[in-house]
């Protein structure tokens, strides 16, 4: 099997394939029964548990690493999670809709998992690069589908509102020439928008607003966050 190094173009194998149809038919057939959700969980751990067990050897040393430092980043993000929400329920905070968690830590999990394997694959730079480019394009495309729907807010406000956009191309074009300096930047937004959605501590009630306030805070801030701590971390092995 030739030997994949970071930066080379993904190419999805006949295993992945497989447990991707998988995962897509779990949570497709969930509207009928949600036992249909263990479909997915299948395709999501199946292989990785084969390769554990010897019985699939369908990645070289490059893709294991990634794997594994991946799997060590998403039990650190949980186990951090884990914690804090262990403290909030032991200093007398209630979990109102506690059925909701596990829908937080598999959200968690996959999320860091997916985001360290991007890093590590494409490099922080360009993952970094990557991820501020998409979500450039996706909030380009919400300020001017809100701007241009059933309730017309103006010329201004069409022409105004696309520049909220315009940090993250920004940003994107610094990663690949300042990673130390763009890492801190993200770093901080990061923090910024953790305050911004009333994260824990910042204006969350506790309860059922907590939950979704962490898993807003996973989807949104979590991947700045990431990209942020790979450029810093990659420019100092650099220097090093």
């Amino acid at each position: 099997m030739m030997t994949t190094s970071a930066g080379e173009l993904w190419r999805p194998g006949r295993t992945q394939l497989v447990a991707g149809a998988m995962i897509v038919a779990g949570f497709l057939l969930a509207g009928l029964s949600w036992w249909f959700l263990m479909l997915a969980a299948a395709g999501a751990l199946g292989p990785g548990m084969l390769r554990e067990f010897g019985a699939l050897g369908d990645k070289d040393e490059f893709q294991r690493r990634t794997d594994y430092r991946a799997g060590y980043h998403a039990f650190i993000a949980t186990g951090v999670v884990g914690f804090l929400l262990l403290a909030f329920v032991r200093s007398g905070g209630e979990i109102e809709n506690p059925e909701q968690l596990p829908d937080l830590f598999l959200t968690l999990l996959w999320f860091t998992w997916i985001l360290s394997s991007l890093i590590a694959f494409w490099g922080a730079q360009k993952a970094a690069t990557r991820i501020l480019l998409g979500f450039g394009a996706v909030w380009l495309g919400f300020t001017i589908l809100s701007n241009t729907g059933s309730e017309w807010t103006g010329w201004a406000a069409l022409l105004l509102h696309p520049l909220l956009a315009a940090p993250f191309f920004a940003l994107a074009w610094t990663a690949r020439r300042w990673p130390r300096v763009s890492g801190a930047l993200l770093i901080a937004a990061s923090l910024f928008f953790y305050v911004f959605f009333g994260g824990p501590g910042f204006g969350s009630g506790g309860g059922t607003g907590m939950i979704t306030s962490v898993t807003t805070l996973t989807l949104f801030v979590g991947p700045l966050l990431a990209s942020g701590i790979g450029l810093v971390c990659s420019s100092r092995d650099v220097d090093g």
